[in-house]
């Protein structure tokens, strides 16, 4: 009898380490026809489809295993790159494990492929624990625990039901204590609190912070290797570019090279989107803290923000709160300065308040700097509802928690629900950018050298000149912005160009001619 009984036990332990856990959802390509669905503990196969069978796995009409596994810290993680999907969609799906076991039933909807849909989102980070020396804490948790606050937020962001979120890093405090396995760990678990009672998960664009080792977000969420990326939303309302502020800004000129190139492709041409926004982890010049100027950024990121009409900045890392006016670049490049124009200038808000241990505001009284609308110090969020014409920003701070109601909507671009607490400073509760940049006849009045055709394609298309070139080069990019192939046509009025072996989603075809000049083009690839 005992040792059947310590069988029962070995068997119910196992079958507990061969569970599924810990579910995230991310994006590595187009949001409106892919997600990355990942995990932790057993391998298995994603079921899923537009139709709710619960748990019944069999009654879903698509399959896809895990297309790879990762991880970091002694914490395994799995990952199937859906793709194909359709815009502006439910899915539902349950994960089935090599043991047969099935996970609960959770579902998330595809982001829109139309500019003229509006998009919801939360900004925010710094979701790391506080420093803690036997047990009491050494940094400042006004909660006498960091991680209530973090709870506080996670469990707002499943209220508000945001359509994703773009989180600005700094997940644990990792490089500083040893125990990482077990903060990741309890990262993760908590991360299941923005899942909604009903089973909605919501996807995250994750930018690294400097408490992360290095690939640490690859790894855990299945971004890009290298950690910076863009993702074009709701087919050209937005383009949001994801950073990398732990690679200099100057000296790295792979992000440097990449960001410019993706600019260019997005200014002046038919690819243009509506709204720029930029998210990153260590800021610019912090509010809080040390009051410390990124010189690399103010130097090499900014003019490009500015240039290319870049609207809104996302930042994190000083545990304090912020957002500015407007503003521009000095010309001694070592501050900022209200814009003359409010439609030119960039607003930057953060910085990274999520639970972390706070700290105090560093540009205070009549060191306060006159670019920065309001700043404090408490725990929060920020809220960005995205049309066409406007952006709309508000503060959420991580109180009246359990008195906030759900929001039970899934329409794309919602608002917030009733009962949330809004920073309310004395400049106001929210700020609201327009007149975002103009593409209207951007290109509609320039003659293209060339086209394309068909745009819509499985495997191969066709690039015709208006008369023979002597040389051009013709890049293919992915929708993030990164380069897939290219090739070099001589002396030919048409070319065809095999785009087989890629994945399904969005491509720009740039041609580039010798004098300089290049041309863009839109194809998808079904």
């Amino acid at each position: 009898m005992r040792v059947f009984l310590c069988l029962m036990v070995l068997v119910i332990s196992l079958k507990l380490t061969a569970a599924t856990e810990y579910y995230t959802l991310a994006y590595r390509n187009d949001p409106a026809t892919t997600a990355v669905i990942g995990w932790s503990g057993d391998n298995g196969t994603v079921h899923y489809g537009p139709v709710d069978h619960a748990t019944n796995f069999t009654a879903y009409p698509n399959t896809h295993p895990s297309d790879r596994t990762g991880g970091a810290h002694s914490i395994t993680r799995h990952f199937a790159r859906l793709s194909g999907l359709q815009p502006n969609t439910i899915y539902y799906f349950v994960i089935r494990d090599l043991n047969g076991d099935v996970s609960e039933r959770l579902y998330f909807r595809t982001l829109s492929n139309d500019v003229d849909d509006p998009v919801s989102f939360i900004s925010g980070g710094d979701t790391r624990d506080g420093f803690s020396l036997f047990g009491i804490y050494t940094e400042n948790c006004p909660s006498g625990n960091c991680l209530d606050k973090r709870r506080d937020g996670n469990k707002l962001v499943a209220k508000i039901r945001p359509d994703f979120i773009a989180f600005t890093g700094d997940f644990v405090m990792n490089q500083i204590t040893s125990n990482t396995q077990s903060e990741w760990s309890t990262w993760l678990n908590d991360w299941q609190m923005t899942i909604t009672d009903d089973g909605r998960i919501f996807p995250v664009a994750f930018s690294r912070g400097n408490h992360e080792d290095m690939f640490d977000v690859h790894e855990m969420f299945d971004i890009p290797f290298d950690e910076f990326y863009a993702l074009n939303i709701h087919g050209g309302l937005i383009r949001l570019y994801m950073l990398n502020s732990e690679l200099n800004a100057c000296s790295d000129m792979s992000q440097l090279n990449w960001l410019t190139n993706d600019f260019q492709m997005h200014t002046g041409t038919l690819n243009d989107p509506c709204w720029k926004f930029v998210s990153y982890h260590t800021p610019t010049l912090a509010i809080g803290k040390d009051g410390d100027l990124s010189a690399d950024q103010m130097n090499c990121w900014i003019p490009l923000f500015e240039q290319h009409k870049v609207r809104l900045v996302m930042e994190s890392d000083s545990h304090s709160t912020k957002w500015t006016y407007p503003s521009i670049r000095n010309n001694a490049g070592n501050d900022f300065i209200p814009a003359q124009n409010p439609h030119e200038g960039v607003v930057y808000i953060g910085e990274g308040q999520w639970g972390a241990p706070h700290r105090d505001i560093y540009y205070t009284g009549s060191n306060a700097k006159d670019f920065v609308q309001d700043a404090g110090t408490f725990d929060n969020f920020f809220f960005v509802r995205v049309t066409k014409d406007t952006t709309t920003i508000r503060c959420v701070k991580f109180e009246n928690v359990n008195g906030v109601f759900n929001n039970i909507e899934d329409n794309l671009g919602g608002g917030l629900p009733s009962n949330i607490v809004l920073w309310n400073p004395q400049n106001g509760d929210q700020i609201i950018l327009t007149k975002p940049i103009d593409v209207t006849g951007i290109e509609e009045m320039v003659t293209l050298k060339s086209q394309v055709f068909p745009t819509i394609i499985s495997d191969e298309c066709t690039v015709q000149f208006n008369e023979k070139v002597q040389s051009v080069d013709i890049e293919i990019y992915n929708s993030l912005g990164k380069l897939t192939t290219s090739t070099v046509v001589q002396n030919q009025e048409s070319t065809i160009i095999k785009l087989n072996g890629l994945s399904a989603g969005v491509y720009y075809l740039i041609v580039k001619y010798e004098n300089g000049s290049a041309e863009s083009h839109t194809v998808v690839i079904e």
